[in-house]
């Protein structure tokens, strides 16, 4: 769900990833607290749109949900759209979003590099 602003602003525009609790919920008060038009984004639109209501209830109105999975190209593109479409600009941006593992392809690495891997224990 996306909460529309349609309307140009000279104040600074930040998105916080993974932003519905913990640190990225904290950063988000810090940077709305200092002016800042902040981007609230999580993968979860309920938790999202909840955290913003929250803060909106404490005084926070600079502040709007966006659905957002790092790690999904159609769901990142669809966040550069609205921020394009609605704001123009992006002036900070503050990945807190957590990303486990990685996935390496042995078979297609050069042969020196795959030893070293092997080595480690990778």
């Amino acid at each position: 769900m996306e909460e529309a602003i349609c309307r140009p602003t000279s104040k600074r525009i930040a998105v916080v990833t993974g932003a519905n609790k913990g640190i990225g919920l904290e950063i988000v008060k810090q940077l709305a607290s200092n002016g800042v038009m902040v981007l609230l984004t999580a993968r979860d639109v309920k938790r999202g749109t909840e955290a913003v209501e929250k803060l909106k209830e404490s005084g926070f109105s600079d502040v709007v949900f966006h659905q957002l999975d790092v790690a999904d190209t159609s769901s990142i593109a669809s966040l550069a759209d609205f921020i394009k479409t609605q704001f123009g600009k992006l002036d900070i941006l503050v990945n807190n979003a957590a990303i486990l593992g990685i996935i390496v392809d042995l078979q297609h690495l050069d042969s020196s590099t795959k030893e070293s891997m092997e080595q480690s224990g990778a």
